[in-house]
């Protein structure tokens, strides 16, 4: 019992330092900008026409036009015998229903697609009780697909061809699991192998087709991106945080609008706002900013019973920096980040959006 004093003190000693000592609470919001091209098109380009070929005939719908197993296996007409329903989007262009006097024509054509597959053995332990197993002989079966195509943007306006990628071979296969009998395996392969052939052209071809549409809209489009940014809000009973809190929530407001301004199908390039919109981004940008600011001017180093200290700061020049990105000063941005210097995982964040910043203000070098 005479223990007791020293624990009671001990107690009171971290129940005290919880209560004083501050703590970020972050949670991140995805910062809106538009991406700019890598290479951009003529300025004269205002229009497209996208379409997705089939030329193999393995996607026919005749030639398993009443199938329920490929529906099972969720291959639809839709999706894989009809690729033409596909669509390519190029951000920040008006996209046309026909080709006809379109500006730039963008255009994915299957060439042809085959397979080929297997059966065969393998040795596994085949359990006889809790103590002995015994070699068996299963069987496995492998298929191996492969997809043919190509890929063009054609600048009609201008009379040039800006990508003529043709006859690129992509492989995939699927690997069976083990069945414990041989004969099992020859069965299965030869009820699936087409089925499985089948799901491999689509994977092949969906990941190509968007591997497609990502390297045009990132050397041509203007894209809306989103950059994940860990937000401050404070948390301590012992002091107010509600500055925090209140610029988290503009940060918030100011992502919906921006949503809000490229809803719909057709959004204009760089988005669809009314004056008030702007107005309402840009003075919840300047209240971040004014927070964050005299927020700073708080911090006391190395000092836990601090409303803004070391846990804390880091943070803080982060989250000025993304102000003043929305708001586009670059200079000030950078100025923020380097002042990043307490914590790694809050470093590494630093370098992450500063090159994120570098990237940005590079393509709207390339593009004025």
């Amino acid at each position: 019992m005479k223990n007791t004093p020293l624990i009671t003190l001990i107690v009171i000693s971290l129940f005290s330092s919880f209560i004083y000592s501050q703590r970020p609470n972050t949670k991140k919001i995805g910062i809106p900008y538009i991406q700019a091209p890598l290479n951009p098109l003529e300025k004269n380009i205002e229009t497209y026409h996208s379409s997705v070929v089939n030329n193999s005939t393995v996607f026919k719908p005749q030639v398993v036009s009443n199938s329920t197993s490929f529906q099972s296996m969720g291959l639809t007409n839709a999706t894989v015998f009809q690729p033409s329903q596909q669509k390519i989007i190029l951000s920040g262009f008006n996209q046309m229903n026909s080709l006809g006097d379109t500006d730039l024509e963008i255009r994915y054509v299957v060439n042809n697609v085959s397979f080929s597959s297997s059966v065969f053995k393998e040795k596994f332990k085949k359990k006889i009780n809790d103590s002995t197993y015994i070699d068996a002989v299963g069987g496995k079966y492998r298929v191996d697909a492969t997809v043919n195509y190509s890929e063009y943007v054609i600048d009609n306006k201008n009379d040039k061809k800006i990508i003529s990628n043709e006859g690129i071979i992509i492989n995939n296969f699927f690997l069976s699991s083990l069945y414990r009998e041989y004969a099992t395996a020859v069965k299965i392969h030869s009820e699936k192998k087409d089925i499985d052939a089948m799901n491999l052209y689509y994977q092949i071809i969906n990941r190509s087709l968007r591997s497609f549409e990502n390297g045009i809209n990132n050397n041509y489009g203007f894209t809306l991106k989103h950059f994940d940014v860990s937000f401050a809000r404070g948390r301590g009973s012992k002091y107010d945080y509600s500055d925090l809190s209140k610029a988290f929530e503009n940060i918030e407001s100011i992502r919906e609008i921006v949503k809000n301004g490229f809803s719909g199908d057709t959004p204009p390039r760089f988005g669809n706002f009314s004056e008030k919109m702007r107005n309402e981004i840009a003075q919840k940008v300047d209240e971040c900013i004014n927070i964050w600011e005299e927020a700073i001017k708080e911090y006391v180093p190395k000092k836990r019973r601090t409303r803004i200290g070391d846990k804390i700061i880091d943070h803080l020049h982060i989250n000025l920096s993304a102000a003043y990105f929305l708001k586009g000063n670059w200079d000030k941005a950078y100025s923020s980040l380097s002042r990043v210097s307490l914590n790694k995982k809050e470093i590494k964040e630093a370098s992450n959006f500063r090159a994120k910043i570098e990237d940005y203000a590079n393509r709207i070098n390339i593009n004025k």
